[in-house]
């Protein structure tokens, strides 16, 4: 018996591809399914959003706040975590500094505070 040899990995790694999303409605025109089609119709005829594009930068915040918000609430459930002590709100002084801020100095007083030093 004998094996084909496989291409090298670097002769399709690196070439581009695109990445194309479909979407079909399985239910559509579909018998028995009248209601349903009824349904769509008057779905898609209410929809004023539809086929408008929304720019990831007008969405990324928004993300952003939402993962920060279930980070938070996993946060506050830990109450037997000894770093919750010294950091009760994630990000809190992390992304926001004021000019004067020391990390150094931030960084050597949480490590006392949990005993680390």
């Amino acid at each position: 018996m004998q094996l084909a040899a496989r291409p090298a990995r670097s002769s399709w790694k690196n070439k581009p591809f695109f990445v194309t999303k479909l979407r079909i409605a399985v239910h559509f025109s579909k018998p028995g399914n009248e209601n349903v089609d009824k349904l769509a119709k008057v779905a898609l005829s209410k929809a004023s959003y539809l086929g408008k594009l929304i720019c990831w930068s007008d969405l990324k915040p928004k993300v952003h706040a939402y993962i920060h918000t279930v980070w938070q609430e996993n946060w506050d459930t830990e109450g037997a975590n000894k770093l919750h002590e010294v950091l009760f709100y994630l990000g809190e002084d992390l992304h926001k500094r004021g000019e004067g801020a020391d990390r150094k100095r931030e960084m050597v007083m949480r490590r006392l505070r949990v005993g680390h030093l």
